[in-house]
């Protein structure tokens, strides 16, 4: 997913030989790499199913709307499930095109799961009154799934670009490193919290879409965090 690439290019799973983005790609569909995949696959969904719960028991959600909100959750975790099996047929079976695929749809999935549940905080941003900080905790899982969801897609682009989406700094004279899930995750943080990119260069032009989109997410749920603070402090 390069510049000038697109999802149904074949050359979208094939970066370059010996690349850092192709190491950590053998790494990730070999052995117990598969393993960490679908549990991660698995976490994120895990903690958006326990948000909806939360809202729905807390009596954030009109009741009017209630239905609606529980039709919706039921028809997403329909969809996760579905997702979730052909992702894993895919990775255990090595076809890159159909894991490319599947991939895809469930960061697509991901993303507006998470675009969601910050529209969701938004219109209940002045349902809490007192309580105190400690009925934050949500506003602070929304954003650590919004890290986890966003390090994923970066992960995902840097695998599935040509050549990487990223350009790993290395020592004078030292190969680049081989890129860890904690690269990933440091570069995700970074973007929640300084609305920007870190060390690492991004020259991938999808992968920067997806940054601009995170830096604007994570301004909404800053935005929700201070209105929420107030009200629950008074």
């Amino acid at each position: 997913m390069a510049s000038g690439a697109t999802p149904g290019d074949t050359t979208a799973m094939d970066p370059l030989p010996d690349s850092p983005a192709e190491q950590l790609r053998q790494r990730l569909t070999h052995g117990r790499g598969r393993l960490a995949v679908i549990v991660a696959t698995s976490s994120v969904w895990l903690m958006d199913l326990l948000l909806a719960q939360h809202l729905e028991r807390d009596q954030a959600i009109a009741p009017a709307m209630l239905g609606v909100v529980s039709g919706i959750e039921r028809l997403g975790t329909l969809l996760f499930v579905v997702v979730t099996v052909g992702l894993v047929v895919s990775l255990f079976r090595g076809s890159r095109r159909r894991l490319f695929q599947w991939g895809l749809l469930y960061l697509s999935f991901s993303v507006l799961q998470v675009i969601a549940n910050v529209i969701a905080m938004i219109f209940t941003a002045g349902h809490h009154q007192g309580g105190g900080l400690g009925s934050l905790w949500d506003v602070a899982a929304v954003y650590m799934e919004s890290v986890l969801v966003f390090m994923f897609i970066y992960v995902f682009l840097d695998v599935s670009t040509p050549g990487g989406a990223f350009v790993w700094p290395s020592r004078e004279g030292e190969t680049p490193p081989v890129p860890h899930i904690v690269d990933y995750l440091f570069i995700s943080l970074n973007v929640n919290s300084t609305y920007g990119p870190t060390s690492e260069a991004l020259i991938s032009r999808p992968a920067k879409l997806v940054m601009a989109l995170q830096v604007l997410l994570a301004m909404l749920m800053l935005t929700v965090l201070i209105a929420r603070a107030v009200s629950a402090t008074t």
